[in-house]
């Protein structure tokens, strides 16, 4: 079943914040590989959005 969305409902305000990617590693405890790695993508800033995209979430194993 579909419903009608609106997209003024949502607000996506929060995303489009301009971080630097150094604090956003250290927020999210990444290794130095993936901060490496998103200082290469991006430069030194970059939206909350592209940055949770873009990084890697360690997979856990029983």
């Amino acid at each position: 079943m579909s419903t009608h969305f609106q997209s003024d409902f949502v607000k996506g305000e929060r995303l489009r914040e301009v971080l630097r990617v150094e604090d956003f590693a250290d927020r999210y405890r990444l290794d130095d590989m993936q901060r490496r790695d998103l200082l290469k993508l991006f430069g030194q800033f970059a939206t909350l959005q592209e940055l949770l995209t873009n990084r890697r979430i360690p997979r856990e194993y029983r």
